[in-house]
């Protein structure tokens, strides 16, 4: 039936192609007869074309995707009914799936899965805050134009969080087995924007080693992996990759979605940090060190040679103790080398001599602890990092032994300092997801702290918008005021309102002291006997800065402009042929 339609005319558009087809309908390459354009047309099939759950994801896919402009996004042109047949419109996109490129190149250098996945976090935060989840986000929903531009494809599952009619029933998952999120299959907890995160974690590791993590011949067992076995690092498969990213990756698979990075624009952020840093021919500590290099692993004893690094695609390497020894395993008549060379009464003597030598080091440890200075500097080169896990690495592994081993130390400011910058960390990025406009359970407020956050945070920002940055700051106070600073669950909370009231508090100072400038050049303007440019700086500084009250005194009051409650403006359509509705088109702020 589908071959069938190949000449014939839906709307405007005139059917040309088969490009693919799925579970819920056929995408035909077509020409928009009435500008000449190319485009995709996606149609559902015939028997599910009237009524039924997958008719009304057809629907619902339309209705995101016109609501849609983003560079990395397809986009909606045209959608309808021709002579029975539901269909809509999208742009064509002149390029392959990833997919294809995958199957093509293999694994990609990392430069260029950098690139991509910044583009590809751009287009989910995009989605996320018009609060749509993908929850099908794999390498055939990707296209990549003739020129490295990506696109995101294929809404067909997405879940709209803000809708109360779900068309998901109970108990049933919807996703493909290999990109599936742990919550995704179990259904609990519920999908959100996290989800998609995952997803971007396994397109990551795949472009990165050509394969997905988890390796299964059905669904059920791809499932149980996402589930119970723990994400593998691509750095284990790649020769070349910077650590960061590889702990990204593994960061991203994390069964817990409070585990995962707080959304796609700080995955977006991190990886454009390391695209720069490497584009400024900064040094990117890599998972493997090149060999010859200072950062190289030095030789062991009884074994020879350093570890080695993963040997490129099509080549393969023995293990010894699950380190790459870079020498083959087996001898040619095929029997296993390494055990023959290491027997077990070898390996347990090894064992044996491991565990006593670690016994040794823990009880030296703490019979014989480091000395505070020691702790101290190790602690002071992590915090100096930019990355929040070394932080917590010197936390856990200096700043603790440093106060438990040596009470009353000379250092007690310093680490305060360091563990509230940790508290602030931590405050910031729970405060942007209570913030986030994609309301799941990990958006909503689940402690006092929280609680409180969020009413005095919506008080500011009312205050800030009508001008009034005073009583917004003496909202930050207040909220500062009522939190106990002794009680770290609490603490973090009100050394986030003190940072929000100091940083308020600049601003006004400086935006005070800007506008007493510009009325000093103003009256000297008008000394100088240049009343022109005098009126212009007053009057620009009326445009500018009247509404803000904490100015009243310099500028006056600011004008009582009443308010009315206005319709928004009516959405301007482009021309379509009769029977098809038409995306609107993005207008400008009023």
């Amino acid at each position: 039936m589908s071959q069938e339609l190949i000449g014939e005319k839906l709307g405007s558009f005139r059917l040309e192609e088969i490009l693919g087809s799925g579970a819920m309908g056929v995408v035909f390459r077509a020409t928009q007869e009435t500008t000449g354009r190319p485009a995709a047309v996606k149609i559902v099939h015939g028997e599910l074309a009237q009524k039924g759950k997958v008719f009304e994801r057809f629907e619902r896919e339309a209705e995101i995707l016109k609501q849609f402009r983003h560079p990395n996004i397809v986009r909606c042109l045209a959608w309808g009914r021709f002579k029975g047949t539901s269909y809509f419109a999208m742009e064509y996109v002149e390029g392959v799936t990833l997919e294809c490129l995958l199957q093509d190149r293999g694994e990609l250098p990392w430069r260029e899965v950098v690139d991509l996945t910044i583009q590809l976090c751009g287009a989910l935060q995009y989605a996320h805050d018009m609060s749509v989840v993908h929850r099908d986000l794999k390498p055939s929903n990707l296209m990549i134009t003739v020129d490295g531009k990506l696109k995101l494809t294929d809404f067909g599952i997405a879940k709209d969080l803000e809708r109360t009619t779900q068309l998901t029933a109970p108990g049933r998952t919807l996703g493909t087995a290999a990109y599936m999120a742990p919550e995704q299959i179990r259904g609990t907890p519920a999908v959100s924007h996290k989800t998609d995160l995952y997803a971007l974690g396994v397109l990551m590791y795949q472009m990165l080693t050509g394969k997905t993590p988890f390796d299964g011949a059905s669904a059920v067992v791809l499932m149980h992996c996402h589930i119970n076995e723990a994400s593998p690092r691509p750095g284990d498969k790649v020769a070349e990759l910077p650590k960061e990213l590889n702990e990204l990756v593994v960061k991203l698979m994390a069964k817990t979605p409070a585990d995962r990075p707080w959304d796609a624009a700080a995955v977006g952020h991190t990886l454009k940090e390391l695209r720069d840093k490497a584009a400024r021919g900064q040094a990117i500590p890599m998972v493997w060190p090149e060999p010859g290099s200072p950062e190289a692993n030095l030789p062991r004893a009884g074994i020879g040679e350093p570890a080695a690094r993963p040997r490129r695609k099509g080549r393969k390497s023995g293990t010894l103790f699950g380190i790459n020894s870079g020498f083959a395993t087996r001898d040619p008549d095929g029997s296993d080398l390494g055990s023959r060379l290491l027997g077990r009464p070898v390996l347990e003597s090894i064992g044996l001599a491991a565990a006593l030598i670690a016994i040794g080091g823990f009880m030296g440890y703490w019979l014989w602890p480091p000395s505070a200075g020691y702790l101290y500097r190790q602690a002071e080169a992590l915090m100096a990092s930019s990355h929040r896990s070394d932080w917590l690495t010197a936390q856990e592994e200096y700043l603790d032994p440093l106060d438990h081993k040596h009470p009353g130390h000379p250092y007690s400011e310093q680490v305060q300092k360091w563990r509230d910058q940790v508290l602030l960390d931590e405050a910031e990025g729970r405060a942007r997801n209570l913030s986030s406009p994609v309301k799941t359970s990990f958006t909503e407020p689940h402690t006092d702290g929280e609680r409180r956050y969020v009413s005095f945070d919506t008080l500011a920002t009312r205050a800030v918008a009508d001008g009034n940055d005073p009583l917004a700051l003496t909202y930050w106070r207040e909220m500062a005021r009522l939190i106990k600073p002794d009680d770290r669950e609490e603490r973090k909370w009100h050394l986030l309102a003190l940072k929000r009231a100091t940083e308020l508090e600049a601003q006004m100072q400086e935006r005070r002291a800007f506008v007493i400038d510009q009325i000093a050049r103003a009256d000297a303007a008008m000394w100088a006997g240049r009343p022109n440019e005098s009126v212009a700086i007053r009057a620009m500084l009326m445009e500018k800065y009247s509404q803000y009250t904490d100015l009243a005194d310099l500028l006056g009051p600011p004008p009582q402009t009443p308010r009315f409650a206005t319709a928004a403006p009516g959405a301007h359509v482009s021309p379509a042929h009769p029977g098809e509705t038409p995306a609107p088109m993005p207008q400008p702020s009023p």
